[in-house]
């Protein structure tokens, strides 16, 4: 049996399990790793988690800590 890859529906590029940030998956009761919150919107961006932000899409323009959250990520120098 074949694994089902997670594919972004907005720039058809491969993703991680919880989507791209231009289209998240929903998560059910997802607690922020950073702050313990409960995270109701898949784009949450608490304090501490904003000072690990490392990657710029060149598609979309979101902020991300990893890569693989991004459709066309970019190092932030």
């Amino acid at each position: 049996m074949s694994e089902e890859k997670d594919i972004c529906p907005n720039c058809s590029e491969e993703t991680c399990a919880e989507g791209h940030l231009c289209n998240p998956k929903e998560q059910e009761d997802a607690k922020c790793t950073w702050c313990g919150s409960l995270v109701i919107n898949q784009r949450h961006v608490c304090g501490e988690k904003a000072k690990e932000m490392s990657y710029i899409c060149n598609s979309c323009g979101r902020l991300a800590v990893k890569a693989e959250h991004l459709c066309k990520p970019e190092k932030i120098e």
